[in-house]
């Protein structure tokens, strides 16, 4: 087996890179000007010359798209198959492109479902219930929770990928992270459930306009996710139903 070229402080430098992968995102590339960059340890390793330093910068600079924590399993598969390029003298290098091209759907997909649409809400329900009783506590343990997952998935990916190689696709399947899809949209339910109980809890012992307040705004909300308008619009509308009862109250007090 043949001695391998990239170093331990190339992959963390590529990890650490990896978490600025969306700073030059542009209409055109998308991420794959950020790709470049944070596979740069890759070339500076491998490439004995200027041009094969052009030749990597041109192969890794064209589109590419994914969720950016998801990023680094194909960082890690790509390391491995330069490498394996190099070592076993490749007289081409378009497979490792096209590999690129194959993930592109899948890693953004699971990334957007299981962090955008499942992680992110559930944090961000936890944070605003514990906000209510512990103020700025909610701050770390928003993060903790948050992050947690988030680093585990950037670090495991990385490893993975140059483990593997092209056999990292096996791994990045839809189906296989449906259990994962579920956990996080359980969570997000429940953590959801728990902000509401706690909002409502908190609002009784304030006064009874803020009760009816919160009440009154939870119907027009659920109106409007059900019939699958814009989160945006259903929290401004129920943000203004709540106010209006509020106004309403403080006039029938006054």
């Amino acid at each position: 087996m043949a001695r391998r070229r990239i170093q331990r402080c190339d992959l963390l430098s590529i990890l650490v890179r990896s978490f600025f992968v969306q700073s030059s995102w542009n209409f055109q590339g998308l991420l794959g000007l950020g790709f470049c960059y944070c596979a740069l340890p890759i070339a500076c390793r491998l490439a004995k010359n200027d041009h094969e330093r052009e030749k990597f910068f041109q192969r890794h600079i064209q589109f590419f798209n994914s969720h950016p924590y998801f990023s680094s399993w194909c960082l890690g598969a790509v390391a491995r198959l330069e490498e394996d390029s190099l070592q076993k003298q490749w007289s081409d290098q378009r497979p490792i492109e096209l590999f690129k091209d194959r993930l592109v759907g899948p890693l953004g997909l699971i990334g957007d479902e299981l962090f955008w649409n499942g992680l992110k809400p559930a944090s961000a329900a936890l944070g605003v219930a514990v906000a209510l009783f512990f103020g700025v506590v909610a701050i770390p343990v928003y993060l903790v929770f948050y992050n947690i997952p988030h680093l585990y998935v950037r670090i495991k990916g990385l490893l993975m990928g140059y483990e593997k190689g092209f056999d990292i696709v096996s791994d990045i399947s839809v189906r296989r992270f449906q259990k994962w899809f579920l956990l996080a949209r359980r969570m997000g339910l429940f953590l959801t459930g728990f902000f509401l109980a706690a909002a409502l809890f908190r609002s009784t012992q304030s006064s009874f306009a803020n009760t009816a307040a919160f009440i009154g705004s939870i119907p027009i909300a659920l109106i409007l996710l059900r019939r699958q308008k814009s989160i945006l619009i259903a929290a401004l509308l129920a943000t203004g139903v709540a106010f209006l009862i509020g106004l309403a109250n403080l006039a029938v007090g006054n």
